[in-house]
């Protein structure tokens, strides 16, 4: 299965979050794994930027788990950095941002949770402040350890079999999930 965490990396109405980690609220992680892949849009150049995944420890206290320096980022599209982060199913993705903006969005979210400095280093836990109904343009994807999308190639495998997927089940050690 393909992870995927965070919200969208678009053009968004507002920007914010200089000097602070925050941690994206909407979109947990799918699955567990590895990140492979970080995509962030900013209204200004960024710099000092870390990526890393977070989960709750209790009430506002939140953990990172794990985090790769991905520097600067560049303004005014959506902008792809290649990464190796681990992520458990329920993890958020979160980012500290040194200096610029992160495109933002201020209503209609699940919310943002936001500390001042850098709280991004594995082990790092935090009390963090919540900033109901804001998202930002900060997405991630990756895989779970051996998964490739497809069967050696085939992407329905009961045809190859000559089994219509109705009759998959009737197929000793193939199963239809």
């Amino acid at each position: 299965m393909a992870i995927d965490v965070g919200s969208p990396a678009t053009d968004r109405a507002s920007n914010g979050y200089t000097g602070n980690t925050i941690i994206v609220l909407d979109n947990p992680a799918n699955a567990s794994g590895t990140i492979t892949s970080v995509e962030v849009w900013s209204p200004e150049n960024m710099a000092d930027c870390i990526v890393g995944t977070f989960f709750l420890l209790s009430g506002t206290y939140y953990k990172c788990r794990d985090s790769e320096a991905i520097g600067s980022v560049t303004a005014g599209a959506k902008r792809t950095f290649p990464v190796s982060i681990n992520v458990v199913a329920g993890d958020f993705i979160g980012m500290y941002i040194g200096s610029g903006a992160i495109e933002r969005d201020t209503e209609g979210y699940s919310g943002i949770y936001r500390v001042s400095g850098e709280h991004i280093d594995p082990d790092d836990e935090a009390n963090y402040t919540l900033d109901a109904g804001d998202t930002v343009s900060l997405y991630a994807t990756g895989t779970e350890p051996g998964w490739t999308g497809k069967i050696s190639g085939v992407t329905n495998p009961a045809k190859i079999m000559g089994v219509s997927v109705a009759n998959i089940s009737k197929v000793k050690g193939v199963s239809s999930s």
